[in-house]
């Protein structure tokens, strides 16, 4: 299974007509706090939602979770797939319809939710694109399915992501190669920079610490917490801690091992030395 996210920008309307409106191709198979027997009224239900919070951008989720061709699996199992990946990426407690689709070859299913959950609250903060990818690889490895052949579990739409989401998303990939090399933000800055990329820190007015920290690539700046939420300032001072005490520890298990095997050496070394003495010395009362 493999699954797609499109971050297009299109709304309630559009993107509910795209999925429902040929009921030749398209079934619905579930859905939560919407009217799934009418497009317009479920579009309607979603708007409604999304007047909770009006001034709230791109409210629309919309994701794909697809199947290899040949591969046969049931509506149950799809509605069950379907909540546990809306659970996995964190979208819950909100609006969602689940569309089946069968104009093509391979069986997929598309996935609706709406951006605001059901207390008029965002919802699917951060790189919501990566934790689809992470969702995918554990649900298809804990319900046994195949993936495509030729074809990954983190591939993406990324030619529809719309600006600024594509420049956050290099971010994000930027972050991901260059941090597990770094032992502080010095060198996570300089890596960064190599890649077009500077960082930026928020300092508390009054003692002069660092608050917090942003990105900017091209004409773009993100918050770290909005790259993803292991990106905030005290999130990445824990991960570049907790690597430089695994490398410590590491150094040490070398250090041990390496003087261990010295001690090996050196304790054959001598046996040698006394075997070959005490044949030195038969050899004496032999004579």
């Amino acid at each position: 299974m493999i699954a797609r996210t499109f971050l297009t920008g299109k709304g309630f309307g559009e993107t509910c007509a795209y999925l429902c409106q040929d009921q030749v191709r398209a079934q619905v198979l579930a859905a939560e706090g919407v009217r799934k027997h009418d497009v317009r009224l479920m579009a309607a239900d979603f708007e409604l939602q999304l007047g909770l919070m009006p001034e709230k951008e791109k409210p629309v989720y919309h994701g794909v979770l697809s199947f290899p061709e040949g591969e046969r699996v049931g509506d149950e199992r799809l509605v069950e797939l379907g909540k546990r990946y809306l659970e996995k990426i964190d979208m819950v407690n909100t609006q969602y319809v689940l569309v089946k689709h069968t104009d093509t070859e391979h069986l997929h299913v598309h996935i609706l939710a709406n951006k605001v959950n059901n207390n008029g609250e965002p919802i699917g903060k951060g790189l919501i694109i990566e934790r689809g990818i992470r969702a995918a690889q554990d649900l298809t490895r804990e319900y046994g399915l195949r993936l495509e052949e030729g074809k990954r579990l983190d591939q993406t739409h990324r030619e529809k992501l719309h600006e600024p989401d594509a420049r956050r998303y290099r971010v994000y990939e930027a972050i991901r190669e260059v941090l597990p090399r770094c032992r502080g933000l010095d060198e996570l800055e300089k890596g960064l920079l190599e890649k077009g990329i500077t960082v930026r820190y928020r300092y508390d007015a009054e003692t002069g610490e660092r608050q917090g920290i942003s990105f900017r690539a091209e004409k773009s700046s993100f918050k770290g917490s909005r790259v993803d939420p292991g990106f905030s300032l005290g999130a990445l001072e824990r991960t570049l801690a907790l690597q430089e005490k695994l490398r410590v520890e590491a150094s040490e298990r070398l250090e041990r091992s390496r003087q261990e095997e010295l001690q090996r050496l050196a304790s054959e070394e001598r046996e040698a030395l006394r075997e070959e003495q005490r044949l030195h010395r038969g050899m004496r009362h032999g004579l």
